[in-house]
């Protein structure tokens, strides 16, 4: 979970004035000509030459009214339409700081390195910067106090592994090349505690004015070209976290665009809630005794013990099935946890620091230390309209504390105090009232420019098993093949659960005679760029491929989806939003489908020359009553159920 920055923020700067802008105190009007003479003259200038969208200036239109006229604006803008231009192009108008949020990094990486500075080389004083969360920047007072010891370890005392070591030496060098210190610009894969071991949380940092490298901080510089800044670029976490912060962490803005908003409301759920596990309490019971000493020996092992049991008492919550909520055994474990850690954070902070290493290593122990603290009081005191639950990840369960409906705080919170434009290729139905918007916005809607009829069929297989028929996993198996061997690899498959992909993976492997990658197998970006370089293989992934994943041109054909992507019935926070509704189904899970299986769909045709097939391997879609819905949320693609005419399709791409 993010976490705000306690830190006093940079001094703001106000940006110079644009031309074409007119300002009178909340007047804010930006000339439509204007805005729609610098998109022709940029896409103009991008190599090969820009073609004209009407769905792309549509947009631009949207965008600068919603500006002017301070109205919250929600934007539905198929692919192809080109909706970061048609934004970006109006923000770099207003004369006012713009903050553009994303949910994903890819297109954060986009806008930061590719859209955003072309716009701003067509829009005089307009400066772009990019902030992430503090722990995406390598700290330098540790980096300084590593490189001066003879022996790598953690602050907890432990030895750092030789592989690990090494990792830490090598960013240790980079980091005398780096101007940005973040870590997204490191050219090789990354061990998480190589990258723990040289950074900071917001709780451990020292601050500008303590910490001896303050001036030179590589976060607090980022920081200083976000308060330059007219375009501010962030992700949609952050954003979330600097609102849970009280509005502590970005510069002040009247404007926000959140890009990808159909992900909006599970984020801010999750950030303006907390999240907390057995692991933490452990790790800060590690950092507490190497500083404090025999004389609290006793309580950190006992921390650990209750860390221990705290944790096998989730998993037989977890393994009875009562996922909501904390039995008497977790409540008695975080009780005495909280018990504990009050103990030693206090002996922290009574601690006498003899140097500054000690001290920075004390500041950075006992940050974590109150967080924590704070935390076990918040999931012992759970308010109206917030949810616990617990959710196993790996070896440990999680106990997460959710706003069920985030509305109200942000119609309280937020949405008085920006105009904000929210906008993605597919936006649910139920959108705005989720986010407490309704009443408060405007929709609009944007068509693709792409030609889906004749470059794309949507294959729903005739006669096939249900998806929860014990012959339906072998059909899918046998279902694969063919049309992977059809498509001559240059596969997408998306699936709803990891361990069935990794049974079908299995299964389908060694009957191909084109490679076959596994999304888990290699690193999330080195086995995107695998896919998209070769000329023949197949990419097998769940949940986070299914958006934000691109790959244009012949390296993908088929996209094929084992099943609509409705929540498990046991979700515990679809299943409390499905209690206050009086159509569970119809606002919450089929809206939350439709959306996700749009996303998936979506990666087929990136480009206008883009050909192939989405395969969706769940007779619901063609038969259920509830099919229009979902229908109404993909693009106009020609439909059958003919597994011939698929074939014959799939061959000509090859041919």
């Amino acid at each position: 979970m993010e976490s705000f920055d306690p830190d006093e923020q940079a001094p703001y700067v106000e940006p110079d004035d644009e031309e074409g802008i007119q300002l009178d105190d909340d007047i804010v009007a930006i000339d439509v000509d204007r805005a729609l003479a610098m998109l022709e003259t940029i896409t103009n200038d991008l190599p090969g030459g820009g073609e004209v969208r009407e769905g792309q200036r549509q947009m631009v239109r949207s965008v600068a009214q919603a500006f002017s006229r301070r109205q919250h604006t929600i934007i539905e803008a198929g692919t192809g339409v080109g909706k970061s231009l048609a934004y970006l192009v109006p923000a770099a108008m207003v004369g006012q700081r713009v903050v553009i949020a994303t949910a994903t990094k890819n297109l954060q990486d986009q806008l930061a390195q590719k859209d955003a500075p072309t716009v701003s080389a067509h829009a005089t004083r307009t400066k772009v910067a990019v902030l992430k969360g503090k722990n995406n920047y390598l700290c330098r007072n540790r980096a300084h106090a590593v490189s001066a010891g003879t022996q790598l370890s953690f602050d907890d005392g432990t030895e750092v592994p030789r592989g690990v070591a090494d990792q830490m030496r090598r960013i240790l060098k980079w980091s005398n090349e780096t101007t940005t210190g973040d870590r997204d610009e490191l050219s090789f894969e990354i061990d998480s505690r190589a990258w723990r071991g040289l950074s900071v949380t917001p709780q451990e940092c020292l601050g500008r004015v303590q910490c001896p490298q303050g001036q030179a901080c590589f976060a607090e510089l980022a920081k200083d070209r976000a308060a330059e800044s007219s375009l501010l670029i962030v992700n949609t976490h952050l954003y979330a976290a600097h609102l849970a912060s009280g509005s502590m962490l970005l510069p002040a803005h009247e404007f926000v665009v959140f890009d990808e908003a159909h992900e909006a409301l599970d984020i801010f759920a999750s950030l303006l809630g907390t999240s907390l596990n057995s692991s933490r309490l452990r790790a800060f019971s590690g950092v507490a005794r190497s500083l404090l000493g025999t004389g609290f020996t006793e309580a950190c092992l006992d921390l650990v013990n209750c860390a221990d049991r705290l944790s096998s008492s989730l998993l037989q919550q977890v393994d009875t099935n009562q996922m909501t909520g904390l039995d008497e055994d977790c409540a008695r474990e975080l009780g005495r946890a909280g018990e504990l850690v009050t103990r030693l954070v206090e002996g922290l902070r009574e601690l006498e620091a003899n140097d500054a290493d000690s001290d920075a290593r004390k500041i950075r122990a006992l940050g974590p230390g109150i967080h924590l603290m704070n935390d076990l009081d918040r999931v012992s005191r759970i308010r109206d309209g917030e949810l616990l639950y617990l959710a196993k990840r790996d070896r440990d369960v999680d106990i997460e504390v959710s706003l069920v409906d985030v509305g109200p705080r942000l119609r309280d919170d937020l949405w008085g105090n920006v105009t904000a434009v929210l906008t993605s290729a597919t936006i649910p139905d139920n959108l705005a009232k989720n986010l407490g918007l309704d009443g408060m916005s405007t929709t609009e809607h944007f068509d693709s420019p792409f030609d889906y009829q004749h470059n794309s069929l949507l294959y729903v297989p005739d006669h096939f098993p249900s998806r929860n028929d014990e012959g339906a996993e072998k059909a899918i198996i046998e279902e694969l093949i063919e049309l992977i061997t059809a498509a001559g690899g240059r596969t997408l498959a998306l699936f709803t659960n990891r361990s069935v992909m990794n049974r079908v993976a299995e299964a389908v492997e060694p009957r191909l005679s084109t490679p076959v990658l596994v999304q888990g197998t290699l690193s999330r970006h080195r086995i995107i760029k695998e896919f998209r370089d070769s000329a023949e293989a197949s990419l097998f992934a769940v949940t986070s491929f299914w958006q934000g994943i691109d790959v244009p041109g012949h390296s993908l054909s088929l996209v094929t989806i084992d099943r609509l992507p409705f929540a498990v019935p046991n979700d515990p926070l679809a299943e409390a939003r499905r209690s206050r509704s009086d159509k569970p189904f119809y606002e919450v899970d089929l809206p939350r489908a439709a959306m996700l299986l749009a996303q998936g769909v979506g990666r087929l045709i990136r480009t206008s020359t883009d050909r192939g097939v989405v395969a969706v391997l769940d007779t619901r879609l063609a038969e259920a009553s509830y099919k229009s819905a979902l229908f109404r949320k993909l693009p106009p693609m020609k439909r059958t159920r003919d597994k011939a005419q698929v074939h014959a399709f799939l061959n000509d791409l090859q041919s």
